[in-house]
């Protein structure tokens, strides 16, 4: 089927709105007292020029249709005041319309969905300036309060023209009222209707003499049917009237005459109703019988219903021929391609004609509700429902319901989809689908209340979605590194990336605030341990600590030491903070090594670190590096009293040969030697180690030494003199020699450290070399020649 030539069923008149006041701009209105008729077009409005008082007002404030017999007057909600009512005026007086009168007389005043204020009236109204049932003009004045308490007045004249013809019979099953006309003529059936019931007697009068002695009598289960006067039915709140061709009656739903039946499970309310009128001499009775469902819309899954029983029996007699049905939607009938396109159904079931409309389709108005501090929603559709069908006394009934299908405060579970992609890193949320009433005001991320104006500072992004229903959402990106996004390692390598929040929204135009809260989660494997690497350098070892992305607390231990700044400044170290890691370098000699092997191709240095989480303080990483240094000249007090030294002689002038050395007891020679150096090894109670007691500390002192023998002139015995002397010491705490230390002998002289025994270190550090007495200059070594 093709939707776009595909005509409506049937054909809806228009009138445009013409504002023409007197010497004013088209696009004004104006305030008048009295009338004065101006007929531009279809929509007139009245004004005297010497008792206005110009009011601008918006073009298309005022809006005027002729549909279905029925004028349509709407108002535009922006320009509605506090209170608001229609005044009618017929023949110069001005009629207020109660609500009763209104119901009575075929007028409703209604607020649409979009809160548009509606007027609509039947053409057989009253106060309807009526032309043989076929032209139709009505005067109104829309009154409205404004905020300063005074009344402005805006007189309308409405005029229709009859496009369509009426139907033998029409009922109107409308919000306020039930009215049933139909065709006032001479017919069989009429006479054949008195059968079987006494007709009351009525005097002759004359044409034009009015309904005074019309009668109707009401049907009701175990009521007799009696007949009365219309001056009677009009107390009770009955209008019966007649016009040019028809026969009017007209009442509220649950008047007094009214009954209540259950059709198919639909409740109906009926009035069944006989006019008795005469013409020509002779009494005759027409079926004025009126029935409208009264059932709510109701829920059924996401669909609207609407049910509408397809035979009212009150209204059928004999045979039933249905004529087709058909539903609109404000004054628009819809096409079957249009309700397709809609997403609407129509369907039979059971006897019972369903219309079914989906939540969120196109002309469902939803409005947002706070109900017990949850979010909540109510729905309508102004729809309108037409049935015509044949049966054994009227050729055509065409049956018209302005039934609004309404669904109040449904809660609405709202909905947090998660869009996230997790190479992009970053939360992407959609919070939604909200009606236009709704607006968001604030988000709350990690518990920290952001305005939309902070979050966009701090690098969110919040979009408002809109989608073709009218509806809308809101779109939240949070970048995963966010210091409002919750993060924690988790087993394989993982990282949990958890983002809560909490959005507060509005509904105009009140003011009401409800709240949404919403966890994500997300787990990437994007973690990066931290790392620990360890490189040889020229004068020691260097620690690079890359920091990796876990969100553990580190501290850094290097040996039995604790790295922090006094560490740093004490032993020496040099260290500088990267973007992605930490060095530290540290010199051969310093706090935190330890010596493995010392010869005379090399000094092996080790330098154990460990990396410990602060909260557990277990330690997580490990390093263990050793480096291998040439060694030329050391001094090492091991523990437990052991002395090493590597002696250098390669400065001496002239050379001497280093096996030849020892140390203060001649017995104590060099372990090894090459041409340059001798390596010694000895007891600090041996080799004639001198002890001193200096302070808190001992001292043990030595020497190496190379002696030199030379033969006196006048004595022939052999003199020795030292020719090389190196003094070494080592200093120990007291009570403890089981610490180790080392560095090169003619360093400068280190004091005893105390330090870190005051931070807990189970040894103190005692290291104090000098070099003492070097080799004379190489002229006074040749002096005896």
């Amino acid at each position: 089927m093709n939707c776009k030539n595909r005509k409506t069923q049937r054909k809806i008149h228009f009138t445009s709105i013409f504002v023409f006041p007197v010497t004013m701009p088209y696009d004004t209105i104006t305030f008048c007292k009295k009338v004065l008729v101006l007929r531009p077009a279809s929509l007139l409005l009245l004004c005297v020029l010497r008792d206005c008082v110009p009011t601008t007002i918006p073009v298309g404030t005022f809006k005027t249709e002729c549909h279905d017999h029925h004028f349509w007057l709407t108002v535009k909600s922006n320009f509605l005041g506090h209170m608001v009512r229609f005044d009618i005026e017929d023949r110069g007086s001005v009629h207020f319309l109660s609500h009763q009168r209104a119901a009575e007389c075929g007028y409703t005043m209604v607020f649409n969905s979009r809160g548009d204020l509606v007027l609509r009236a039947s053409f057989l109204a009253c106060y309807v300036d009526n032309k043989r049932d076929i032209e139709f003009r009505l005067h109104v004045w829309f009154v409205n309060n404004e905020a300063d308490g005074k009344d402005m007045a805006y007189p309308v004249l409405l005029s229709c023209r009859l496009q369509e013809p009426w139907s033998p019979r029409q009922i109107v099953c409308e919000e306020n009222y039930m009215e049933v006309s139909v065709k006032k003529e001479i017919s069989a059936a009429s006479r054949q209707g008195l059968k079987g019931m006494d007709p009351p007697v009525l005097a002759p009068v004359e044409e034009g003499e009015g309904l005074k002695e019309w009668q109707v009598a009401f049907h009701k289960p175990e009521y007799p049917g009696e007949s009365i006067s219309l001056q009677d039915a009009q107390v009770m709140g009955y209008y019966i009237n007649t016009t040019d061709t028809r026969i009017i009656l007209r009442c509220p739903y649950s008047s007094v005459m009214s009954y209540m039946l259950q059709e198919r499970g639909v409740p109906v309310d009926v009035v069944r109703a006989s006019i008795f009128y005469h013409h020509m001499w002779r009494v005759f009775k027409v079926d004025a019988s009126v029935a409208c469902t009264m059932n709510k819309a109701r829920v059924d899954g996401e669909h609207i219903v609407g049910a509408f029983p397809q035979v009212l029996p009150p209204l059928v007699q004999g045979r039933f021929q249905d004529r087709g049905m058909w539903i609109g939607m404000g004054t628009r009938l819809l096409s079957e391609c249009s309700i397709k396109e809609l997403g609407y159904k129509i369907g039979l079931q059971n006897g019972v004609v369903e219309v079914r409309i989906p939540f969120g389709a196109k002309g469902v108005y939803i409005k947002s509700h706070v109900i017990e501090k949850e979010y909540a929603q109510s729905s309508s559709v102004d729809l309108f429902y037409v049935h015509q069908w044949e049966d054994g006394q009227w050729a055509l009934t065409r049956h018209l319901s302005f039934r609004p299908l309404k669904i109040l405060y449904v809660p609405k579970t709202l909905t947090l989809i998660n869009n996230t992609v997790p190479s992009e890193k970053m939360f992407s949320v959609t919070l939604g689908t909200f009606p236009h009433d709704v607006s968001l005001r604030t988000v709350t991320i990690g518990g920290e209340p952001l305005s939309l104006v902070e979050t966009i500072e701090l690098g969110f992004k919040i979009s408002f979605v809109p989608f073709i229903n009218g509806t809308h959402a809101y779109l939240l990106k949070v970048p995963f590194s966010h210091p409002l996004i919750a993060q924690e390692s988790i087993d394989g390598g993982y990282r949990r990336y958890t983002l809560r929040a909490t959005f507060a929204l509005e509904i105009s135009p009140h003011g009401e605030v409800f709240h949404y809260h919403g966890t994500v989660v997300t787990d990437i494997r994007d973690v990066v341990l931290a790392r620990l690497e360890g490189k040889c350098i020229h004068e020691g070892i260097l620690v690079l600590l890359y920091y990796g992305n876990q969100d553990f607390q580190w501290e850094m231990y290097l040996g039995n030491h604790r790295l922090d700044w006094e560490l740093v400044e004490l032993g020496g170290y040099i260290m500088k903070t990267e973007k992605d890691y930490v060095s530290v370098e540290l010199p051969l000699y310093s706090l935190g090594m330890t010596y493995e092997d010392l010869s005379l191709q090399r000094l092996v240095a080790r330098l154990e670190v460990n990396l410990v989480n602060v909260e557990t303080m277990k330690a997580e990483h490990t390093l263990v590096q050793r480096c291998s240094f040439p060694a030329r000249e050391l001094l090492v007090c091991l523990p437990e009293g052991k002395i090493l030294v590597l002696a250098d002689t390669s400065h001496t002038i002239p050379p001497i040969e280093p096996n030849r050395t020892t140390l203060l007891d001649q017995n104590c020679g060099p372990i090894d030697s090459d041409s340059t150096r001798a390596l010694f090894t000895f007891s600090l109670d041996s080799c004639g180690t001198i002890r001193t007691l200096r302070g808190n500390h001992l001292v043990y002192e030595n020497e190496v030494r190379y002696m030199e023998k030379l033969l006196p002139a006048p004595d022939p015995l052999i003199y020795e003199k030292p020719r090389y002397r190196l003094t070494i010491q080592c200093h120990y705490p007291v009570n403890d020699t089981s610490t180790i230390t080392i560095s090169p002998p003619f360093g400068p002289a280190l004091a005893p450290h105390t330090d870190p025994i005051k931070k807990g270190s189970s040894h103190g550090l005692s290291l104090e070399v000098k070099e003492n007495q070097r080799t004379p200059k190489k002229k006074e070594w040749f002096s005896k020649q």
